[in-house]
This record gives C-alpha cells, sequence and structure tokens, in this order.
C-alpha cells in the first residue's frame, strides 16, 4: 500500500497540559497531539507524505464533538481519495441539524468538515455474511472537493480496526439499524454523525494511539 496505508503506534492521549509526540513509518509522517481545557479538541501535526525530509509540518485542529462515516461500496481505501455521488453526500443518515449547517459545502463549512476525525467502511453484503476479517479504517479528511461528477474526499488512514466491530457495536457509533442489523451499513453514502469517535472507539475496547 501507499504512504495512506494503516500504521500502528504506540502511547496515549496526553493529559492536561502535557504534549506527546509519535513517530509513524512510512511517508515520513510525524504526529505531535496536545490537549487543553477543552476536552474534544485535538492538534494532530501532520507532515507531507510528499517530503523527503519530513518537511511542511502542519498543525490540523480536531473536533472529536463529531465524526464522518464513509461507507463506499467495494473501496478499499488504498488511493488518495475517493468520490462519493452527490445524492449521497450529507443527506442521510445524518440529523437535520447537521444537514442544514454542513450539506452546502461551501468553503467555510468544509474548512470545519476538515476537523473531524472519520471511520471509512465498504458496503456489507447484502446476503447477510459478514466477512470477519474485512477491514474498515479510521482516519483523517485531508480535502473534500466538489466536481461534476461527485464529491471527491481526500484523506489519510492513520488505524485498520475490524469491520465486524462496526456491526456488532452499530449502537456506540450512531450507526442506523434495527438492533440486528446495521443496515446503514449497505448502502454507499456519506453521514455526519454527532458523536465522540475516540471515545466510542474505546469504549469498545480499540485503542487509538496519538
Amino acid at each position: 500500500m501507499n504512504e495512506n496505508s494503516p500504521v500502528n503506534v504506540t502511547g496515549d492521549l496526553p493529559e492536561k497540559g502535557k504534549t506527546s509526540e509519535i513517530t509513524v513509518s512510512g511517508g515520513n509522517n510525524s504526529f505531535v497531539a496536545h490537549a487543553d481545557t477543552v476536552k474534544n479538541n485535538i492538534t494532530v501535526m501532520l507532515n507531507d507524505p510528499r517530503s523527503r525530509h519530513g518537511g511542511n509540518r502542519s498543525p490540523i485542529p480536531l473536533n472529536t464533538d463529531f465524526y464522518h462515516l464513509f461507507v463506499m461500496g467495494d473501496e478499499t481505501y488504498e488511493g488518495t481519495y475517493f468520490l462519493v455521488p452527490k445524492d449521497r453526500a450529507l443527506t442521510e443518515y445524518t440529523n437535520d441539524t447537521l444537514k442544514e449547517k454542513y450539506g452546502s459545502l461551501s468553503p467555510e463549512t468544509i474548512k470545519e468538515l476538515l476537523q473531524f476525525p472519520a471511520l471509512f467502511a465498504a458496503e456489507n453484503r447484502f446476503d447477510g455474511i459478514v466477512n470477519k476479517t474485512k477491514d474498515a479504517y479510521f482516519g483523517l479528511v485531508n480535502d473534500i472537493k466538489i466536481q461534476d461528477n461527485g464529491t471527491k474526499v481526500y484523506f489519510t488512514i492513520l488505524q485498520t480496526i475490524p469491520q465486524q466491530l462496526l456491526n456488532e457495536q452499530c449502537f456506540e457509533f450512531g450507526i442506523v439499524g434495527n438492533g440486528k442489523s446495521p443496515f446503514e451499513l449497505y448502502r454507499t453514502h456519506w453521514a455526519l454523525k454527532q458523536i465522540d469517535l475516540i471515545e466510542a472507539l474505546q469504549r469498545v475496547g480499540v485503542r487509538i494511539f496519538w
């Protein structure tokens, strides 16, 4: 895989007033995170993966009060971007308040959307059989471009997560289902969830390291 391949890192969320740094292999990427007085704000320092010398480091502020959920057909997330159909971009499985605020995808709202972490998944199979080795991913949205043929989403993968976990713990992630089947995961779309994704992952036993 390319520089967006899943990576394993070590460390815990930093304590208030402290800063921690983690370095990951692949693409000479480095991340620095800190926690201040607001619990749900994290700053990630991301190096430009195209830089051979690890330069062009820039801060990425994250707001973990919300998260993106991308469910994209048979997408394997091995590239640097994917296309969301325009009629599936923040139009489904998103509460009305968030649709009204962010659905326009104006330059101002896109700037805010880039601050939210993301889950990336492929569609579940319609025969009801879940491949337990199938992966979903935790990561970041780098940029969003509006095109004639869809909404182009550039992304970075930070960690691999078993997709079976999303099926079993759909309530924790706000994924719509009927209690037995997370039917939201059977449809290509991009939704925005008013849930702290980091906290939800930790509750179900996934350790996210910054």
